[in-house]
């Protein structure tokens, strides 16, 4: 953006003084270290050395400097392109930089050559990474986080057969008679995987306190916690919570 705004979008002129020869040495022996690197396939290594040539391409001083900064910018797109292929390519079509210019940057041992020369016309300039705004980022959400799960799915909770008390006047509920098979709708196969573990460890600790003939209140209460937890796992597994009936056995 610098290059089209102050040199109508042309690489300018490049008159090397002797700072700037200092520089192109200083990016040549970054270039050498690079290539022996990524040869080594020491990828981690390579990459500092592309941060230090763009830590020393960074100055301001008139076309030269720019012009300098417009090959320095074009040699990281080149480097880049093992990390960042996309970004690479997005760099040398904004510098309209010519395919050849991939192998004469990468030349020999390295040696840093201003592959775009005086009046080289770059292409159209933009931002290459954006700033995400808060809004933003929640339409991304929602755009591509997909449903959440619920930390607490409902169970659906089979109806109860109510028996009327004889001789009152409440209507009696419509009876649904009760299945042999367990009943499919409802089920939640992994909460009741983990009610069933929950179901096995509070029993036991009923059996502990048992043993341990701990007070008739404690066990209760734990009892208590055990039959809630084996109701939970009836529901969990869509069968009903209730009692199965008893036959009445023959009194001897």
């Amino acid at each position: 953006m610098f290059v089209t705004k102050f040199f109508e979008g042309c690489v300018p002129a490049m008159e090397l003084l002797a700072e700037d020869k200092t520089l192109l040495a200083q990016v040549g022996w970054e270039l050498q270290q690079y290539i022996n690197l990524m040869d080594k396939v020491k990828i981690r290594d390579a990459l500092k050395h592309i941060l230090n040539i763009s830590r020393h391409g960074n100055q301001q001083r008139s076309g030269t400097v720019t012009g300098v900064s417009v090959n320095v910018a074009c040699l990281l797109s080149v480097m880049l392109q093992p990390y960042m292929p996309s970004v690479s390519r997005t760099i040398r079509d904004q510098l309209n930089a010519p395919a050849a210019c991939v192998a004469s940057v990468l030349q020999g041992a390295g040696g840093f050559v201003c592959c775009l020369p005086t009046g080289h016309p770059i292409g159209t300039v933009s931002p290459l990474f954006q700033k995400l705004e808060a809004d933003q980022i929640e339409a991304l959400k929602k755009r591509f986080g997909g449903q959440q799960p619920e930390d607490e799915p409902p169970v659906q909770k089979a109806p109860k057969v109510a028996q009327n008390p004889a001789g009152t006047n409440q209507a009696a509920p419509v009876t649904v008679p009760l299945e042999t098979g367990p009943v499919v709708s409802g089920a939640d196969p992994e909460k009741a995987k983990q009610l069933t573990q929950a179901v096995a460890e509070q029993g036991d600790k009923v059996r502990v306190l048992k043993t341990q003939k701990a007070e008739k209140a404690a066990i209760t209460a734990e009892v208590n916690k055990l039959l809630e937890l084996k109701k939970q796992l009836a529901l969990a597994e869509g069968k009903d919570p209730g009692p199965a009936p008893q036959g009445k056995g023959k009194k001897k």
